[in-house]
């Protein structure tokens, strides 16, 4: 188990309930969204609200314990930050995202040909597709569903 405590107290910030609790609910809910967070938050701290997750979570992205990933349209979503230079796949229909591992290693997995004087430290992949269960889902309608054409 992981003293997040002593982790959020490295990084200069109070360690408080709401942040530990945060912190816990990440690593076993990876790639969660803020209303995912509250619901598993609210197990252990029923009080909290979502103005009171967003505001924890921004902290913690912040001081790098967590890392935030938008897709676009969909709500943004959290994982702890885990700096293993790992990418993400991510199914367009049901917002589904794994972890990728990047096929380089090392950070940054790929360099770009003009830098514009600055020093890249990291490159974020996503890879943006449909995941088998939503093309079987596609592929063979249930009554009322209709065909969708990409």
């Amino acid at each position: 188990m992981i003293d997040w405590p002593s982790h959020i107290r490295a990084t200069g910030l109070r360690s408080t309930r709401q942040r530990v609790a945060t912190l816990e609910s990440l690593a076993g809910l990876p790639h969660a969204t803020a209303d995912e967070l509250l619901n598993q938050v609210r197990q252990s701290l029923p009080a909290i609200t979502i103005q009171s997750i967003y505001t924890v979570v921004q902290s913690l992205v912040d001081v790098g314990l967590v890392r935030k990933l938008e897709f676009g349209p969909t709500a943004a979503r959290f994982e702890i930050q885990h700096f293993d230079n790992h990418h993400h796949v991510h199914c367009r229909v049901c917002g589904r995202i794994e972890d990728v591992p990047c096929q380089h290693g090392s950070a940054p997995c790929m360099s770009p040909v003009e830098t514009h004087g600055m020093v890249i430290d990291t490159a974020d992949v996503v890879y943006h597709g449909t995941c088998t269960s939503c093309l079987d889902a596609l592929d063979h309608p249930t009554v009322g569903d209709t065909k969708v054409s990409a």
